[in-house]
């Protein structure tokens, strides 16, 4: 073997053994997460009954505009499913012009509270805005956040397009 050859093959080992664990932990450590597979396949055919069988609704200018779905405070027009409990309303919105902007609602009506979280068909949380007796908010995304996000989108997903069980 060449001295050369010999050099590489060294040089090679010490990349491998040192350069490579850092960039797969920075790499992993930075890895948006995002439901698996099942749960984006899930959120596609979500999305698509919502277009094909959602009332015609519109996200208002201001909200739109927090959101980042509409510009020059425009509202964005949206297909909509949305049930009640009391005075609870949540709602699963698909931007008509854009079906990759998907929002999630939760509304009280005795607080006059609203959230709305921002997701795509991948299902992470993009960005949340909280409104209060008209004056909105954007967040910034926690834990917290987060765990609520999840929490109404396994609500909607599991109504709209429910898991498979296996029996």
């Amino acid at each position: 073997m060449s001295k050369f050859a010999g050099g590489l093959s060294i040089g090679l080992v010490w990349i491998l053994v040192f350069l490579l664990p850092v960039v797969t932990v920075l790499a992993a450590g930075q890895a948006p997460s995002a439901p698996g597979f099942g749960a984006r396949e899930r959120i596609a055919r979500a999305v698509d009954r919502v277009l094909k069988a959602g009332l015609q609704a519109k996200i208002p200018p201001h909200v739109s505009e927090m959101l980042r779905i509409s510009a020059d405070l425009k509202e964005c027009p949206v297909a909509q499913r949305f049930e009640r409990s009391g005075k609870l309303v949540r709602g699963f919105n698909v931007s008509i012009t854009d079906k990759n902007n998907i929002v999630l609602f939760v509304a009280n009506e005795a607080t006059n509270e609203q959230t709305y979280y921002l997701t795509s068909g991948l299902g992470g949380l993009g960005r949340v805005v909280a409104a209060r007796e008209g004056t909105g908010h954007v967040l910034r995304v926690t834990a917290r956040e987060k765990a609520a996000f999840e929490r109404e989108l396994k609500f909607w997903l599991d109504r709209i397009v429910p898991a498979r069980t296996s029996k």
